[in-house]
């Protein structure tokens, strides 16, 4: 039952709670009432039946005094007929019955006596007779009108927090669609909006998009750097044949592309040549070092580029090659790093020009602990450059997924 409880809508969920928490507390109410009002009710009926009892022996004191039981009789019946008592009955010091006035009958049948003083004596003794069947059915009713009384609020609760719980879960629901690596099936979607959210939270795969905010060295700049050098081969031939808009459009695609991809590894995007691009790695990173970052990268690009190139009527041909250097990107502050690096970019292009359909490695990218023990590599021809074939399984796994997000995320903007 609880299992299934929670396998509901969260709106169905909030409605049943408090509609039942309602019910709850309206039932604790009315027993509380219903007791109060027990104990109100016995109370008064037993000051009206005792001092009614007293009234009746004061007024036939001075008739049994004299010995008159017919007048005694007479009294009982008209008090009895002038009351709501339903017998009145009195008796001798002995218990023997003297007079009576009325029939006893009935369930819920009380009664109060008093002392029927001759001066200082006790000559006898008054017994009124009282019937509450009318009283504890009027208390009967109160109490079921007020369980449906309850029972109505309840429901009242229920619809209003229903209502309210849908409109929160659709909005959770949407958060969820929005955060979705991909769409599942009705039959795998849970009915319950927090179930959802919290799967499509765990699908997400955060250890990677954590590694931005990783802190960079503060010498960054004078440590080895991976390049990943991006010769855009299809943009050569575009240029003189796209209108503006239409070159805008596309270079705005390539620009997307790459950049989502650099910001899973935490790398600098800048243009290097008039069609070339380059990709800076450096520092310490949770995803590994900066050449098998930069492989990673160049990856994700080629799976982009290519998952594109079936939606579009234009072509996305990039190559691409890999290189380190030993000092960074520089800055406007300290320009060595930079102009020392110019030569590994010059090298890079070279091996791009000859527009390699694989992702080439340089030698000093082969030798990387990381790019050796984590992906697969051959022998080329092209300036002892080798070309990944693969990456190991966890990694080639992390990477599909980076890949459906980056492909959700262009998906999207393009709807916009």
């Amino acid at each position: 039952m609880s299992k299934r409880f929670n396998q509901t809508s969260l709106g169905q969920q909030l409605a049943i709670i408090s509609a039942g928490s309602c019910l709850l507390v309206s039932l604790a109410l009315v027993a509380l009432g219903g007791i109060s009002t027990r104990h109100m009710q016995v109370l008064l009926q037993e000051e009206y039946g005792t001092s009614l009892a007293r009234l009746v022996a004061t007024r036939i004191s001075t008739a049994m005094e004299r010995g008159d039981l017919l007048s005694v009789s007479a009294t009982l019946q008209r008090l009895r007929d002038a009351s709501s008592v339903q017998a009145i009955t009195i008796t001798d010091v002995d218990g023997k019955a003297l007079g009576q006035a009325g029939e006893v009958s009935g369930q819920n049948l009380y009664q109060y006596s008093a002392p029927v003083r001759i001066e200082a004596d006790t000559a006898g003794q008054i017994v009124i007779t009282i019937n509450a069947d009318s009283a504890e059915a009027a208390q009967s009713q109160f109490l079921l009108s007020m369980l449906g009384l309850a029972v109505l609020l309840s429901l009242a609760v229920y619809a209003g927090v229903r209502h309210f719980g849908q409109r929160l879960g659709s909005n959770l629901a949407s958060m969820a669609r929005k955060i979705a690596l991909e769409e599942q099936a009705p039959g795998q979607r849970p009915a319950n909006e927090v179930e959802l959210l919290a799967r499509q939270i765990e699908a997400l795969p955060m250890d990677l998009l954590r590694t931005r905010s990783e802190p960079a060295p503060q010498d960054e700049n004078y440590r080895t750097t991976a390049v990943v050098y991006l010769h855009l081969s299809s943009l050569v031939n575009y240029v003189d044949t796209l209108d503006e808009r239409a070159l805008q459009r596309y270079i705005a695609r390539l620009h997307q592309v790459v950049y989502a991809a650099a910001g899973f590894y935490a790398g600098d995007l800048q243009v290097a040549r008039q069609f070339g691009l380059a990709i800076y790695f450096s520092g310490h990173n949770n995803a590994g070092s900066a050449a098998f970052r930069a492989a990673s990268c160049a990856w994700l690009v080629r799976a982009v580029s290519r998952e594109l190139e079936k939606q579009m009527s234009l072509s996305l041909s990039i190559a691409m090659a890999i290189s380190q250097s030993e000092l960074g990107v520089g800055s406007g502050s300290d320009i060595y790093p930079g102009l020392y690096t110019q030569h590994t970019l010059d090298e890079l292009q070279t091996v791009c020009a000859s527009k390699p359909p694989d992702i080439l490695l340089s030698p000093a990218a082969c030798e990387d602990i990381d790019v050796a023990g984590r992906l697969q590599h051959r022998p080329t021809e092209v300036m002892d450059y080798a070309v990944i074939e693969e990456f190991a399984g966890p990694y080639q796994d992390l990477l599909e997924r980076q890949l459906r997000l980056i492909l959700k995320r262009l998906t999207d903007t393009a709807r916009r």
